[in-house]
């Protein structure tokens, strides 16, 4: 068959429910806050992080780059900016245009993995930040990008936290998951079981001397079931760093979430639950609202019930 002139590559384009996602999209949630000393005008505020974002960050290519990357997708909402933060990556492509042979094409494309989606809460004292992307190098430098955008629209001076979760927080969130946990991962802590520290004299002075320590895994089926891990879990001393559980989502299902002790949360979101007018993001973004909602430790400095808006 001779080849066909006219053929367009729109001549593939599909109806949006035709799109399917990754078979399990991993989604991290992060947040981030900047504190300024010396209250903002709030509008100027938001137009200078604004301008810094596409002005010195946009989505272009850069020196020694070959494809774009940088923020777009801007919109505003009262006091609430979003914004995506997206690289190119190439894409290879294979169709049939009528010749009954397979073509290639090769574009230059977003990944999902390669994109976060991005808030930002802006006051008068502080502008607090959460990120829901996939890659961890992207999320890194997306939150990087955002937090120099926000100190260089800021005269004066500020500081800029990550939020954690206290050892009360990564207990009650132990607790939520359930018996459906499959890797914890144990600090010591104060627990003489995992750490033990001696006084010696050395060169004449009295010093505290660790004789072991000992930071534990346990990775496997319904891992908390086994009395070995339950015990140094519960003794109280020892302090969960990171933990991988499931957390109900509702009609019999159960979505995989990682939580570490630093404040980062991915969440694995299975294709077949995401619906026609839904995004792995927003499932994020509900199962992380409904994790913070249940703190019960001490507060830190950057949470928050951020998702309000009104903070």
């Amino acid at each position: 068959m001779s080849d066909n002139s006219e053929f367009s590559l729109d001549n593939l384009i599909v109806e949006e429910e035709e799109v399917r996602n990754p078979v399990i999209m991993p989604v991290t949630v992060l947040v981030c806050e900047t504190e300024y000393e010396e209250q903002k005008d709030l509008n100027e505020l938001i137009n200078n992080i604004e301008k810094k974002l596409l002005g010195d960050y946009g989505f272009r290519k850069a020196e020694r780059r070959r494809r774009r990357e940088g923020f777009l997708d801007m919109s505003f909402s009262g006091n609430i900016i979003k914004c995506i933060y997206a690289r190119e990556t190439p894409m290879r492509i294979d169709f049939e245009k009528g010749d009954l042979k397979i073509n290639t094409k090769r574009i230059r494309a977003i990944n999902p993995s390669y994109r976060v989606m991005i808030t930002i809460y802006v006051t008068k004292t502080k502008a607090r930040v959460v990120l829901f992307g996939g890659d961890d190098k992207i999320t890194a430098t997306a939150l990087r990008l955002v937090n120099y955008s926000i100190r260089g629209s800021v005269e004066g001076r500020f500081s800029t936290y990550e939020t954690a979760f206290s050892k009360e927080e990564m207990d009650t969130i132990r607790s939520n998951f359930g018996i459906d946990i499959q890797y914890v991962f144990l600090s010591p802590g104060e627990s003489e079981k995992l750490k033990k520290i001696a006084k010696k004299r050395v060169k004449g002075e009295i010093k505290e001397v660790p004789l072991y320590f000992v930071r534990a895994k346990f990775a496997g089926y319904r891992v908390v079931a086994s009395p070995v891990v339950i015990d140094l879990i519960e003794e109280g001393k020892i302090s969960i760093l990171e933990i991988e559980g499931k957390l109900p989502f509702g009609g019999g299902v159960s979505i995989t979430a990682r939580v570490s002790a630093s404040g980062r949360i991915t969440f694995f979101v299975p294709e077949h639950i995401i619906g026609r007018n839904q995004t792995a993001y927003g499932i994020a973004e509900e199962l992380y609202t409904r994790m913070v909602s249940q703190r019960t430790g001490i507060k830190q400095l950057t949470m928050g019930e951020f998702f309000t808006g009104s903070i």
